[in-house]
């Protein structure tokens, strides 16, 4: 299934949305709590809709300096 322009733009909108709400510590602001009391306001959706988007905007991973780029490491 092939996704659209339009779409992938809105789910970056919703990903920044997400990412100026949630508190990761919070468990009253987790992302469920930013798609029903932020995102569904601005951008009428289905909760599936929203963790579709979620998983089409995945963050990219980068190496940390505390991690060893030489290390073997268990997926």
């Amino acid at each position: 299934m092939s996704v659209g322009e339009n779409t992938k733009r809105k789910a970056e909108k919703v990903r920044q949305l997400v990412e100026q709400h949630y508190e990761p510590g919070r468990q009253d602001r987790n992302k469920r709590w930013v798609f029903r009391n932020v995102v569904v306001k601005i951008y009428p959706m289905s909760e599936r809709n929203f963790w579709r988007y979620m998983t089409l905007t995945k963050p990219r991973k980068t190496v940390s300096e505390t991690e060893d780029p030489s290390q073997l490491k268990l997926f």
